[in-house]
Formats: structure tokens, C-alpha cells, sequence
């Protein structure tokens, strides 16, 4: 069966250091099973994983959330895909950008550079959003595809001037509509929260406990106690910009359950949150140049992270902790996989050729 095989290869790639633990949820013929197997960190006294448990969902937030608040939002008309990003966001039209368009950002073909560490001169949402607007194109627009978290940054600023509500609020109030939970930002932790359903990421650096402190926020948001060794994030997003953006952002800082997100791809395909058209329009490739979508990705000939096995219409995104998501439109049948990879290290890749074995895993007939 191809859950145990799955189940058995992740056994097999805890024991050699992918990751500490998974959780997974797969829908077969419209039954979902969930799976977890290991436990939060590599101690064995640790918290085994359970399904109940908020992963940092990384840059599956640019699709589950992001990408989604702007379907809906084009759907009704609050914005035009093939209009400049400077109808929306004047500003943004610095340094050769005007002609870059809101489809340009969700295929990733800007010409916006791929990253840029804000994090070490800027501790200011606004002084980050100021330093994307006059950053210059280091490639013609449409000519071809670099993936960069700072289209979906500039995405968010759209989302939120046209809606005229802050994402995290816009995209809360869409699930609240089809009853998916689980779901959700953190822009700070309270002095005596129960952090327990979080799982730990990666050691805390020393410019995100400066800013903390400058703040006042996630002081105690780390897992174990301060030592040599230094605590561990838990319940903060990870990503660096994300961070100083408040930990609400257009390319990370949403957390999740596997119930949570199960939920929300059955919610999706229904056309419960958008109508069916709108969900086959954006999940559909857009170029010869890449395999991407508006905003998700797509199944590419080789190398995806689909595996082989899925069809060719396939959609989802993965997330740099460790975190992916894989749909099927011709056949309703999808995966998900939430691991903590980066803990204790992100410097740790074994997950790259381990996502594609997994899916075909799942989907094997033999």
C-alpha cells in the first residue's frame, strides 16, 4: 500500500538526519489518511509528532494564502492581472519597474532579483517595503523566470490597497467563510503562552534576539532553555524578511495544521473559496519559460518535487522548512508533507531528493 510505503521511507530518512519528524495527510479516491511519524527534534525524549501540531509552513504560504487572497480579489474585480504593478502601488515604479505587471509577479518573471538579506540593514516593515520598491531589474521583464520572494511581497502591498484589509485579516475572514481552521499568522507570542503545538525550527540568530528585545515580542518564543548552544525558534516564522515584516508577509509566515491544510485543498477544489474556473485558470502553466502557474507551480517534466507518478496537470509549492503540497486536479487526489528540516540547521538538504521518492511512494500501483 502506497501509505505504508511512504510511511516506511520516512522512517527511513529520519534515521538518516532528513529531518526529525513528519506529519502527512494523503486523499486517495476522496479518502484521507494522516500519518506521523518521529518526534519534534532528534532527541528521543522529545514530543513525538501528532497531527495536531503547527508547522512554519514557509513559502506554501505564498499559495495557500497569498496566491489564494488574490484569486479571490481578481475574481471580484479589486485588481487586473496585465495591469502594472504601479496602478496599485505607485511607488513600486522605481529603477526600471513600470512596466512590470501583476501577472509578471505570480509567474515569477519580474525581473526582480531572487533575495536579498533585509534583515541584516533593517529592522522596519516600511524601510524593507521602501528598499523592494527602488530595487533595480536584473533581468528584462518576461525574458525568463527567477524566483523571488520579493514579487510576493510586492503582491501582498496589492492585496492589501485594494482590499483595503491586511492579509493575514483578508485571508482569516476567507477561511472563516468555508469553516477551514488551523490556519493562521503569529505577529507575536504571549509572556505565558503554550507554545507546545509549535514545532521548533532553527536556532535563534543573534539579529533576530536584538530585534525581539527591540520589539518586546517572542522573548519566550523559543524551544528549551537558553544555553551555549542557544534556543531554537518555535512559534516565530523562520524567514528572515518575514520576520522583520512583522511575520505577517506575502512570501512566508503562515502556520498550519495537517487537518488545516487537508481542509483547505478540499475547500479549494470544491470551489468553495473560488469558483472552479478561477482555481483551473491560476493552477494552469503559464509560459514555455518555466513550469509555473499563477502563483502555485506545476509538475515539471523532470526533476519535480511531484515525483513522477502524479499527473501531468498537477499543481502545489513547496517550503524551505521543510513543507510541500501536491494536488491533482484529474483525479481529486493530493499529498501533503510537513517536516521541520531546518531543525537544527538549515545547512541540512537531504529533503530535496527525498520529496520525489515520497510521492511516488504514495502513488505507485505495485
Amino acid at each position: 500500500m502506497g501509505i505504508q510505503r511512504a510511511t516506511e521511507l520516512i522512517k527511513l530518512a529520519i534515521k538518516d538526519g532528513a529531518f526529525p519528524g513528519a506529519v502527512f495527510a494523503v486523499s486517495m479516491n476522496g479518502a484521507i489518511e494522516t500519518r506521523a511519524v518521529g518526534h519534534v527534534t532528534y532527541c528521543p525524549e522529545s514530543a513525538p509528532m501528532t497531527p495536531d501540531l503547527f508547522f512554519d509552513l514557509a513559502s506554501v504560504s505564498k499559495v495557500v494564502s497569498t496566491t489564494t487572497c488574490a484569486m479571490h480579489l481578481a475574481e471580484v474585480g479589486k485588481f487586473e492581472l496585465d495591469q502594472p504593478v504601479t496602478k496599485y502601488v505607485p511607488e513600486f515604479g522605481q529603477a526600471g519597474k513600470e512596466k512590470i505587471t501583476v501577472r509578471n509577479l505570480l509567474v515569477h518573471d519580474s525581473g526582480l532579483i531572487a533575495f536579498r538579506p533585509y534583515h541584516l540593514s533593517h529592522t522596519e516593515p516600511a524601510t524593507v517595503r521602501a528598499a523592494i520598491w527602488s530595487e533595480p531589474l536584473t533581468y528584462p521583464t518576461g525574458s525568463k523566470m527567477v524566483y523571488s520572494d520579493l514579487n510576493m511581497i510586492a503582491l501582498q502591498e496589492i492585496i492589501e490597497r485594494t482590499s483595503e484589509t491586511a492579509l493575514d485579516r483578508l485571508f482569516a475572514q476567507l477561511m472563516s467563510r468555508v469553516r477551514v481552521e488551523d490556519l493562521h499568522y503569529r505577529q507575536g507570542a504571549l509572556e505565558r503562552e503554550d507554545l507546545s503545538r509549535y514545532v521548533p525550527t532553527e536556532r535563534a540568530e543573534d539579529w533576530r534576539r536584538k530585534l525581539r528585545e527591540q520589539r518586546g515580542t517572542f522573548r519566550r518564543a523559543s524551544y528549551g532553555p537558553a544555553n551555549e548552544t542557544g534556543e531554537f525558534i518555535q512559534g516565530e516564522v523562520h524567514d528572515p524578511t518575514a520576520t522583520v515584516l512583522g511575520g505577517v508577509a506575502g512570501h512566508a509566515g503562515l502556520f498550519g495544521s495537517i487537518g488545516g491544510l487537508g481542509r483547505f485543498i478540499v475547500a479549494l477544489l470544491a470551489g468553495e473559496i473560488v469558483s472552479t474556473q478561477t482555481v483551473k485558470t491560476w493552477t494552469a502553466r503559464q509560459s514555455n519559460l518555466s513550469s509555473r502557474a499563477l502563483g502555485w507551480d506545476t509538475k515539471s517534466s523532470e526533476g519535480s518535487s511531484a515525483g513522477t507518478l502524479m499527473g501531468p496537470r498537477s499543481f502545489g509549492h513547496t517550503g524551505y522548512t521543510g513543507t510541500s503540497v501536491w494536488i491533482d486536479p484529474d483525479t481529486g487526489n493530493w499529498a501533503v508533507l510537513l517536516t521541520n528540516r531546518v531543525h537544527p540547521t538549515a545547512q541540512n538538504t537531504k529533503i530535496i531528493p527525498f520529496r520525489s521518492k515520497f510521492h511516488d511512494a504514495l502513488w505507485a500501483n505495485d
